[in-house]
């Protein structure tokens, strides 16, 4: 063990890392993920999925992921199951009466009904938008077993109904004698998949739109507004095309939009540069761009924004600039092959002993679904005059085209932006995610298919799930939050500590002496999978490593991702909206409102 992984294992259950001074602290984080790294990266794979042949895989991402790692072409690509963060004999998951105690129901309507909106005052709702957006890249379980139900028992006085949603169980990839494991039908890698979609065919749709062949020079397809095209094979009317559109919703489909443009323009200012080139060339090009701008912005701004306090802020500004920071390191190039000194874009990959692959455990802890807030109001971006409100169900799947009926797309990006999401802490979960109407007319509440689906896909519960991640362990529902109307509803639903689930766990510590580091917007459990996770997205992948340089990225690529930022990005397709966000240091901040 290194001296830092020594420093953070000795000093967790003295002084949560948050409690020391900067220096102390940071070295104690860096600690936590090597020892993570060396602990917690557990690979699942017994009979690796075959690739496709690939056109030219070196200097290209593949539309199904494969061929990031060229040793293992499988590695990541659609189809690949799921790692894990926690052993592999705590992951049998929960069967028969176990899984259904507490029903998650009641789980959902004594712990996570949204009592009163409670926000997160300095972060907008684009925020809340941007994780939707990027964890539709990394995963998803796709469609569930419909052969085996479960039904959720429904407590006592309930008035949900005659009973509870029968739901379909996640389809497992079972060998015998092992866990089961799921497999990711996204790709893993950070590619922008939920852009581009993760199979040829999908990819071929959104580059042709409402056509009927993809566009020959490269673009993605827009419609003459500028805006997504509509899905023309899904179910839902108005629903947009793009890469990923499922539980869709107006922050996506801002996301979507913007990036979809930005493709567009680096296309042509790839053209500029290589005037000779073929439509291939300049997409899978542009996409190495932007799926690489992505992963910028979301370690640099906007997880700093969710992690705002000086360690937070340098621990990830770190993770892409390292030690030296973006000046020098934009300035004189790497000094070092060191992800410490200078970061990892440009640092040699390095998968740490087992295969790259998103996890179980990752994907729990974005649950974030109480960052959503349940009522909208839509503004101009010229004055501020008001247009509108909406529920969360009238913004969400085709409703969200409705908007641009009646509002620009400028005006639904300021009113986003000049307005909170939701804390992730106990009794702020949607009302309209606990009363769901599925497009099949299907009726499900969230809150509790979130708590079955960790139990069922054998994430552990909170204790046991801190104890796998080396953290110090509570022993009393004191220990897990200070709130003492929060231990009383916890000793009612669950009776002892070791019962607890991991969402209501992270959620529960947010107030908690050890639970929440402060200004940031996410427990230190969930933190701990973030320290891990969102080093190894990076660190894993060819295009961030040895192929981040302009040889693979041509120049005007490479300098694209250097210098441009999420405002950039949102000045250079909405020019008019910059006097709103002029004064925010961080654009996932609340923008001025116009007056």
């Amino acid at each position: 063990m290194s001296i830092l992984g020594l420093l953070a294992r000795k000093t967790e259950d003295r002084r949560v890392w948050f409690r020391w001074n900067f220096v102390p602290a940071l070295a104690i984080i860096l600690g936590h993920r090597e020892n993570m790294r060396r602990d917690n990266l557990i690979d699942t794979e017994v009979a690796p999925p075959t690739p496709p042949a690939a056109d030219d895989p070196v200097n290209f991402r593949t539309a199904d992921g494969s061929y990031n790692d060229l040793g293992k072409p499988w590695m990541g690509m659609a189809g690949a199951r799921f790692g894990r963060n926690v052993a592999m004999d705590a992951t049998f998951g929960e069967t028969g009466e176990e899984l259904m105690t507490p029903s998650p129901r009641l789980v959902s309507n004594k712990l996570m009904k949204r009592r009163e909106f409670v926000p997160v005052p300095h972060l907008n709702v684009l925020a809340a938008a941007w994780i939707q957006f990027m964890v539709h890249d990394w995963l998803s379980h796709g469609k569930n077993d419909k052969t085996r139900p479960m039904e959720i028992p429904l407590p006592e006085g309930d008035d949900w109904g005659d009973k509870m949603e029968v739901l379909a169980t996640t389809r497992p990839d079972v060998q015998e004698g092992r866990p089961q494991a799921f497999v990711n039908v996204e790709t893993h890698w950070w590619d922008a998949s939920q852009i581009y979609g993760s199979s040829q065919a999908r990819l071929d749709r959104v580059r042709t739109g409402s056509g009927t062949s993809v566009l020959p020079d490269g673009t993605l397809a827009l419609d003459d507004k500028g805006l997504l095209p509509v899905d023309s094979q899904s179910g839902t009317k108005n629903l947009e095309l793009t890469g990923v559109n499922g539980n869709w919703w107006i922050g996506l489909s801002v996301l979507h939009t913007l990036f979809a443009r930005e493709h567009n323009v680096v296309v042509a200012r790839l053209k500029v540069d290589h005037p000779n080139a073929s439509g291939e060339w300049l997409f899978g090009k542009a996409r190495l761009v932007v799926s690489a701008l992505l992963a910028k912005i979301h370690t640099v701004e906007w997880t700093p924004a969710l992690m705002d306090s000086p360690v937070g802020r340098m621990a990830m500004r770190g993770n892409y600039w390292g030690l030296m920071g973006e000046r020098v390191t934009n300035a004189f190039g790497r000094a070092s092959d060191s992800e410490v000194i200078n970061g990892i874009p440009g640092s040699p990959a390095d998968h740490h002993g087992a295969p790259y692959a998103m996890t179980e455990e990752f994907a729990s802890v974005y649950r974030l679904h109480s960052l959503m807030p349940d009522a909208y109001t839509f503004r101009r971006c010229a004055n501020d005059a008001h247009v509108l409100d909406a529920d969360l169900k009238q913004v969400s799947f085709g409703g969200s085209r409705g908007l641009y009926e009646k509002l620009s797309f400028e005006d639904v990006c300021y009113s986003l932006c000049t307005e909170n999401p939701g804390a992730l802490v106990l009794h702020n979960y949607p009302d309209a995610l606990r009363d769901m109407t599925r497009e099949n007319g299907r009726r499900i509440d969230l809150a509790a298919v979130d708590i079955l689906r960790d139990r069922e896909r054998g994430v552990p519960r909170f204790c046991e799930f801190r104890r796998q991640l080396g953290m110090k362990v509570p022993a009393t529902f004191a220990e897990i939050t200070s709130n003492a109307t929060w231990q009383a509803e916890l000793q009612e639903v669950y009776g002892t500590v070791d019962k607890v689930d991991l969402l209501v766990g992270t959620l529960a510590e947010s107030q908690s002496e050890r639970g929440q580091p402060p200004r940031f917007g996410f427990s230190d459990t969930a933190f701990r999978i973030f320290i891990l996770m969102a080093s190894r997205r990076l660190k894993s992948d060819r295009f961030f490593t040895d192929d981040f340089r302009p040889e693979i990225y041509t120049d005007a690529g490479f300098r694209w991702v250097q210098e441009n930022t999420m405002e950039t990005v949102v000045k250079r397709h909405c020019p008019e909206l910059a006097p709103a966000f002029g004064n925010a240091r961080n654009m996932f901040f609340p923008w001025t409102r116009a007056s």
